[in-house]
């Protein structure tokens, strides 16, 4: 499925209910319309974040300027971030910006990542956007890389470590400099 102009892929945090009731959260790129009104995740179906979102027909994507919360949810580790369940909307990220509750209006499962229309339910600005700055922008990038262990070069992956580093020393707080520690042991590790 192609975007249309006015949508964009926005780097998000979503969490969805576990078979056990528990959250279950993970990053993940939706596309979107700018206007925020139309959504397509596209969750691979190997994935618990599909299986949650078959089983519900519902989730909630975060809005977030926390890089460190993106590292967490790249590794897993963030399933214990604070957060509240709300009913009939999920789990809600304490620390979110802005957060929508989206239910999945059609389903196209004939491709490995699945296709998830979404309409808004409810929506919610939790606290003010505070920006972005090189060195968060810098560890996205280095989670994308790590969601790709295993499928992209290791030296590519170092040299993509080292030139992102640079821009996390020159404008990184504590929380980049421990989200790039995450990221980058895990990379070294896992190549």
């Amino acid at each position: 499925m192609t975007r249309s102009p006015d949508e964009l892929i926005l780097e998000a945090i979503v969490t969805t209910e576990s078979e056990d009731g528990s959250m279950h959260v993970a990053p993940m790129g939706p596309q979107v319309s700018q206007s925020m009104d139309r959504w397509l995740l596209k969750p691979f179906q190997t994935s618990t974040t599909f299986r949650n979102l078959q089983r519900t027909n519902r989730c909630v994507v975060h809005v977030v300027d926390d890089a460190l919360v993106i590292a967490q949810a790249v590794l897993g580790n963030a399933n214990s971030y604070p957060a509240n369940s709300i009913p009939g909307t999920g789990f809600v990220l304490d620390n979110a910006c802005h957060w929508f509750a989206l239910t999945v209006t059609e389903w196209d499962v004939s491709h490995p990542r699945a296709l998830a229309t979404c309409q808004v339910v409810e929506k919610q600005v939790g606290r003010p956007f505070f920006g972005w700055n090189r060195a968060k922008h810098a560890i996205v990038e280095l989670a994308i890389l790590a969601s790709r262990v295993g499928m992209l070069d290791p030296s590519m992956m170092q040299n993509e470590i080292d030139r992102l580093k640079i821009m996390i020393e020159k404008t990184g707080s504590h929380r980049e400099f421990e989200a790039f520690e995450l990221l980058s042991h895990y990379i070294r590790s896992e190549s």
